[in-house]
């Protein structure tokens, strides 16, 4: 008697992919907007070479972003970018996802080796300053405690950022 078996498909998590996807886009439209009114941001994007480019994908064939530094600031290039000269790569879509909805930080991402950078550190560093930045104001102040080492105090400026990007500054990248 001969057993003949089906093969064995892994699960395919669409709706962790599909928010990954959604993080990167408001992610990359929130720098977009922050490059342009954020003094920290603009300060660490006018340190990087013009036309420098930045990917951040999931490994092996997962969701991707860009940003590209274009006029003193940043443009979000959703997956028109392929190469970059800074890349960050998730190891899997369950790294990205944990990274990326906030429950690690990203120096405990890179411990762990869930993250991997391929480009020039220094510029990889300069890119967590802005990250950092850009996450205290979009998060609220009790996750931010748990994913960065100093928080800073919202001043009147990063409030009304803060408003900026929730209303207008995501949606429409400027």
């Amino acid at each position: 008697m001969t057993l003949f078996y089906r093969p064995v498909k892994p699960e395919t998590k669409k709706f962790k992919r599909f928010l990954v996807r959604l993080i990167f886009v408001v992610l990359g439209r929130a720098f977009q907007s922050a490059s342009r009114h954020d003094a920290d941001i603009k300060a660490e994007v006018d340190s990087w070479d013009e036309g420098f480019t930045i990917i951040m994908r999931v490994h092996p064939s997962g969701p991707l972003m860009g940003l590209e530094k274009k006029d003193h600031r940043l443009v979000f290039r959703w997956g028109t970018l392929t190469q970059g000269n800074l890349e960050i790569i998730f190891r899997n879509l369950e790294s990205a996802f944990m990274v990326l909805t906030p429950q690690i930080g990203a120096t405990q991402a890179f411990a762990e080796r869930r993250m991997s950078v391929k480009g020039d550190l220094g510029i990889s560093m300069s890119f967590t300053r802005a990250l950092n930045a850009l996450l205290a104001v979009l998060y609220p102040r009790f996750i931010v405690k748990r994913l960065l080492k100093r928080v800073s105090v919202l001043n009147r400026k990063k409030i009304c950022l803060r408003i900026w990007l929730y209303t207008l500054g995501i949606v429409t990248g400027r």
